[in-house]
């Protein structure tokens, strides 16, 4: 009977250990200046790395997405450079200022292709010729 009632206890216990595992891995390390930022990330959320990059660093972001996508990974460099990287994945608007970087997410990019519209350019029209031009033509001086 005590030992049912011990391997119980240790079942409970890996259950509860492993429903809590992911939360404890989640990380977000932010370090260094708006000119050379390093981050690291594990199983974290996009809202919580933002929020680490706000408390840090003059960036101020807005959303009405969840922005609950876990990411992994290492980014370097330039503030801006480096929120562009962390939000890959998404659309957004970024306008840099000296006095930060505001940032609008509005959501994750949709499947299928990108199109982009171009304005049509109109063919160059050849320039009507002085008389000039066309005389010295008639006479075979230019081709």
């Amino acid at each position: 009977m005590r030992l049912k009632r011990k391997l119980g206890i240790v079942a409970a216990l890996l259950v509860a250990a492993e429903m809590t595992a992911p939360a404890a891995w989640a990380e977000v390390q932010v370090e260094g200046a708006p000119n050379a930022v390093h981050i690291e990330v594990r199983h974290s959320p996009l809202r919580q790395v933002l929020d680490a990059m706000q408390a840090r660093f003059n960036l101020r972001y807005r959303t009405n997405d969840a922005l609950d996508t876990p990411i992994t990974g290492t980014f370097d460099g330039p503030l801006r450079r480096v929120a562009a990287r962390v939000l890959e994945g998404y659309d957004f608007a970024m306008t840099v200022t000296s006095e930060g970087i505001d940032v609008l997410v509005l959501r994750q990019n949709q499947q299928g292709p990108v199109v982009a519209v171009l304005p049509a350019e109109k063919p160059a029209r050849p320039r009507a010729m002085t008389a000039q031009e066309a005389n010295r033509r008639e006479r075979g001086l230019v081709k």
